[in-house]
């Protein structure tokens, strides 16, 4: 394993940023960048200037290492319809049709899926990076949703209890299929390969295999960006983050933000606003005030429990599980949310997978036990295809957060030569 610190392997969940619609923000001037043809000429010194993992995963990569995109266009927004007489709840509106984005190369090329991490969708940031590095390198790329993102549950999911990676990556490659089609008649297409980012690496995996019995996109090259080695243990310890700071869970997250930024309208601007435009507010808070891990791993964990909250609520009024919203009630445009929300953000990922998840799936099959559910949701799972398939490799972090003690070891021994890690 190469001892360097990695751009990609970092996830960034700027949860504050979530608020600029109701903040003034001014324009700052970008700091001067490389373009994407000079990284691939003449790759630079890798210097990045974070050693904590969790103020890395919020701040990402400092504005003046990052490359100019700019020239790269946009992927292009598209939509399917998948289950035509599928019934969507009226207070799911807004969630009409499937949603991926696609950029295709004006010339022949490979076509490279992206799958999202947990709870992001197409426009994710991580995923829009990704999908920039492979455009300028001459790949043709489609960007899918994470399955746990409320329009994948709504739109393509098969019983809408997401999270298992062999269900999940059957929902996956249905829709690969048929993206393919459609991309054929756009595109000249000379290969598939396929990448996944966290949860998504884990998908990655398991539509890697499936694809190995279907045969029907063969992909050349698989490979997992900072994926979990297990779904359960990075859910236990995404969970745990959340009460570093609040000892209280949730109840206390109200004033937890709004200190959190009240801290931040004082880091030194030239503008008495607070400036959300600006791309070194995170890093000059950080540099401000340096605050504790606790800090940090809470508003990591917080971004979390807004994740699961929507996915948690989102397959429970899909599946009329009558977990949190009553199972013979309409969901509709007036329904008030609050109530429900509340208990959203009270429910763990753990909470999902005991009281939901379990229960689903061990009622289809009730020799199923909750242990065999856990380690079916395992890369150790898979031990065997992994070491048969040398496509397939790894990126991850040394440092990774949702990484477990002892968990790397493990990943490094699966993936062994196949394995790139970054401290």
């Amino acid at each position: 394993m190469q001892n360097n610190k990695s751009c990609l392997g970092r996830r960034t969940f700027p949860l504050l940023v979530l608020l600029t619609a109701t903040l003034i923000t001014s324009c700052t001037p970008e700091p001067k960048r490389i373009t994407p043809q000079q990284v691939l000429n003449s790759p630079p010194a890798y210097n990045y200037p974070i050693n904590n993992p969790y103020a890395a995963t919020i701040i990402g990569l400092p504005p003046e290492m990052r490359v100019d995109y700019s020239a790269i266009p946009a992927p292009k927004d598209e939509t399917l319809t998948l289950f035509k007489d599928r019934p969507i709840p009226e207070g799911f509106w807004y969630q009409d049709g499937f949603k991926y984005s696609q950029l295709l190369q004006p010339k022949a090329a490979p076509v490279v899926y992206v799958i999202a991490g947990t709870g992001a969708d197409s426009r994710s940031e991580t995923i829009r990076i990704i999908s920039n590095i492979l455009y300028a390198s001459g790949f043709s790329i489609v960007l899918l949703p994470s399955p746990t993102h409320p329009n994948f549950i709504i739109n393509a999911s098969q019983n809408y209890i997401v999270g298992r990676p062999a269900q999940d990556a059957q929902d996956l490659y249905r829709v690969m299929k048929i993206v393919d089609r459609k991309i054929a008649v756009q595109a000249t297409v000379t290969g598939h390969m396929l990448i996944g980012y966290s949860l998504g690496a884990l998908d990655a995996a398991y539509t890697a295999k499936l694809d190995d019995e279907q045969k029907s996109l063969n992909f050349s090259k698989v490979l997992l960006i900072n994926p979990p080695l297990s779904l359960y243990s990075s859910m236990k310890v995404l969970d745990t983050m959340l009460y570093r700071a609040l000892p209280d869970g949730v109840n206390d997250a109200d004033y937890f933000v709004k200190t959190a930024l009240s801290r931040l309208s004082r880091v030194d601007q030239s503008s008495d606003a607070l400036d959300f435009s600006n791309e070194r507010l995170l890093l000059d808070a950080y540099n401000q005030y340096n605050p504790s891990d606790s800090r940090l791993a809470t508003i990591i964990g917080l971004s979390f429990r807004l994740a699961a909250a929507d996915m948690i609520f989102t397959s429970d009024v899909m599946s009329h599980s009558g977990y949190i919203f009553p199972k013979n009630q309409r969901f509709t445009t007036s329904t008030s949310l609050n109530p429900y929300l509340a208990v959203a953000l009270r429910t763990s990922f753990r909470n999902y997978f005991d009281d939901i998840y379990t229960e689903k799936f061990r009622a289809e099959d009730r020799r199923l036990t909750k242990q065999a559910l856990i380690d079916e949701s395992s890369l150790q799972s898979m031990a065997g295809y992994i070491s048969h398939h040398p496509e397939m490799g790894l990126i991850t972090n040394r440092d990774d957060i949702i990484l477990a003690p002892g968990e790397l070891d493990k990943l490094v021994h699966l993936f062994g030569k196949k394995c790139d890690g970054f401290s």
